[in-house]
């Protein structure tokens, strides 16, 4: 699938950069001190878009649409711990069974709720909760985390969830930032405004022309979102003795059943 005409990349940015900051457009013509420091503010522009700084209640904590992909989980009877994606950050919402098995969502619990779940029983069927964890890790790769099921699988069922995912850095075989040309913008004027910062200690007309952009960005990200108006009630705690494989099932609120 070809890229956009309109999208920029990592040669874009550099030029960009580097333009600004008297090395001239030509990335090529840079001396590695330049190109070194260009890079740095170009990896470092893209990441502060990629989690906006909250410079405006529009920016606080917003989390782009295009940062959730949609994975799918394959379980194996029996085995109840599994690792996550090397980019995984935290799941955003459920987790799915498929929808011709009429079994509703995982509901996801903390660490310690689940652990003590299996400390009071081996039960083994379709699970019902999971929680995620991190691994222990020595510090030569980034953090991993694995997810946990109770009660243990007893078939195969294959999941699918969302979550937000961590992204490297831009590289010359993998150099275009996410989000697509919507952004190219954005990225643009992230990078110069801290080449603005960083070398000439000033926020000036690209900080104020990031702000700009972001905010338009993000409102225009939300009208592609689906909105996520929250769960209707705290069941972690409560228990489900209905046999799930059969449809229909009932309508909680709160742990109780209203329909």
């Amino acid at each position: 699938m070809a890229e956009s005409g309109l999208s920029i990349g990592l040669p874009d940015l550099q030029s960009a950069v580097g333009y600004y900051l008297g090395y001239g457009s030509t990335v090529a013509n840079f001396t590695a001190s330049q190109l070194l420091e260009v890079t740095n503010l170009v990896q470092s522009g893209v990441r502060r878009v990629y989690y906006p700084p909250a410079a405006t209640a529009q920016t606080v904590g917003y989390e782009w649409s295009w940062l959730r992909p949609s994975e799918t989980l394959q379980l194996t009877a029996g085995q109840w711990e599994y690792p996550l994606p090397d980019n995984f950050g935290r799941l955003i919402g459920t987790l799915h069974y498929p929808a011709s098995t009429y079994v509703p969502p995982i509901s996801i619990v903390s660490e310690s709720k689940l652990l003590d779940m299996r400390a009071h029983s081996d039960l083994v069927e379709s699970p019902r909760y999971a929680a995620t964890r991190y691994l222990v890790s020595t510090g030569a790769i980034g953090s991993r985390q694995e997810i946990l099921f109770f009660p243990t699988p007893g078939r195969s069922p294959l999941l699918s969830y969302d979550y937000e995912a961590y992204c490297g850095s831009l590289t010359d075989a993998l150099p275009y930032p996410l989000g697509g040309m919507q952004v190219a913008e954005v990225y643009i004027e992230s990078c110069l405004a801290l080449a603005e910062s960083r070398i000439n200690d000033e926020l000036g007309i690209h900080a104020a022309q990031f702000q700009t952009l972001l905010i338009d960005a993000i409102s225009r990200d939300r009208k592609r979102g689906a909105q996520n108006h929250g769960r209707m009630g705290h069941n972690e705690n409560e228990w489900f003795d209905r046999d799930w494989g059969v449809p229909p099932f009932p309508i909680y609120y709160n742990g109780e059943i209203i329909t």
